[in-house]
């Protein structure tokens, strides 16, 4: 599990949650020394898992499919996921507003 290495839950409902990233994780001393960007599985995992905390169990990928990662997401002290979650296993991350991923995750 990432949540507390990597970052912090400060709001979960059913339909979405809004995350805080951890600038001090070790992920970022790796993906990139001098420039941190969040992976792009770790997006995903995050997800994963928080669709895990809503369910109340662990929650297995079944398939993925239309994946985007439409912006980087660089970790500041205060960096916030907003993870919406909707019909059909769609997700959608915002950051600052503005949408900077998207999947379809089909979870059992």
């Amino acid at each position: 599990m990432l949540k507390s290495e990597l970052y912090e839950i400060i709001n979960l409902t059913k339909e979405g949650a809004e995350v805080k990233l951890l600038k001090s994780s070790v992920v970022y001393a790796a993906h990139f020394p001098g420039y941190p960007i969040t992976p792009g599985v770790v997006i995903v995992k995050i997800a994963v898992e928080l669709m895990s905390e809503i369910c109340g169990h662990a929650v297995d990928v079944i398939s993925a499919r239309n994946i985007k990662f439409i912006s980087p997401v660089i970790p500041a002290d205060d960096t916030r996921l907003v993870y919406q979650f909707g019909d059909s296993g769609s997700v959608s991350v915002l950051m600052d507003g503005k949408v900077c991923a998207s999947m379809a995750l089909k979870l059992q």
